[in-house]
């Protein structure tokens, strides 16, 4: 006997296209199984996705789960208030940097900080008057020569005085701020406490150094003698006196620097550091 077969199923009125039955039953990895037909809508549908809710779509078991406006909410937790960005960091490379405070100065270093600030000013105005004077005087010199055909007779020794006593007391006054150009290739991997006894050995190093050179700026002074008779506004050897006074000025810094030093490490303090620029 033959066993009957069932009949096939029916057809929908809508059929797949061929590029449609193709992509839906293409083998590999993104292999799709072809959505059934539903008879009484005309759109392909996946019994898994667009399912009918239970409900029939009624809508009241969404409103059971959001409380009435009378219902009794609890209060939210109260947020901790965001503190104000921080303040931006100072640069290194900034013209007119935040001048430094010095909180843990003692008496001691608070006094030699004093005295140490007011030769500063000092030298600063010296400074400014020496360069205005080489300035104006070249300007004049300049002018006058150029309209009316007059020379000023002192013009090369003001300029070459001055700006040999413009780079003497700029020395001192970039001791004084502590602004030499220096490298930090070892010392920034140094703790700021042994940094500070090596500021201490360089300082002494430094007024070594200095001394050198005043010993032979009064040498430069003897030599300079044999021209003492020529008529000059400023004669070579007031300029040679430069050589040491600009020395003694150096050293009076950075000996008001390392007793400022030595007291912090006696007290057990770091002072705060200037902010280094990038290398």
């Amino acid at each position: 006997r033959r066993r009957l077969l069932p009949p096939p199923p029916q057809r929908s009125s809508r059929s797949v296209s061929t590029t449609e039955a193709r992509w839906l039953n293409a083998p590999g990895p993104l292999h799709f199984r072809s959505p059934r037909l539903k008879a009484d809508r005309r759109h392909l549908y996946d019994w898994q996705v667009t399912d009918e809710p239970q409900d029939g779509g009624d809508k009241a078991s969404d409103k059971e789960a959001v409380p009435d406006g009378d219902a009794d909410i609890p209060s939210t937790r109260k947020h901790e208030t965001h503190e104000a960005a921080p303040a931006a960091r100072p640069n290194g490379l900034e013209l007119h940097p935040p001048p430094i405070t010095y909180p843990d100065d003692g008496p001691l270093a608070a006094k030699v900080r004093k005295l140490d600030s007011w030769f500063g000013v000092a030298e600063q105005v010296v400074l400014v008057t020496i360069m205005l004077a080489v300035v104006l005087t070249a300007a004049s010199h300049a002018l006058l020569d150029r309209f009316a055909h007059i020379q000023i007779p002192f013009k090369d020794d003001v300029i070459r005085a001055g700006t040999f006593a413009i780079a003497m007391i700029a020395g001192a006054f970039a001791t004084h701020q502590a602004k030499h150009l220096s490298m930090d290739l070892i010392s920034r991997r140094m703790s700021p406490r042994t940094r500070l006894f090596l500021k201490v050995f360089l300082s002494l190093f430094v007024i070594f150094m200095v001394v050198l050179f005043i010993r032979s700026g009064f040498h430069n002074i003897t030599n300079e003698q044999q021209f003492a008779a020529e008529d000059k506004l400023i004669s070579r050897v007031r300029i040679a006196w430069l050589i040491p006074i600009g020395g003694f000025m150096i050293i009076f810094h950075t000996v008001l620097h390392t007793i400022i030093d030595v007291d912090y490490i006696l007290r057990r303090k770091t002072p705060p550091e200037r902010m280094r620029s990038g290398h």
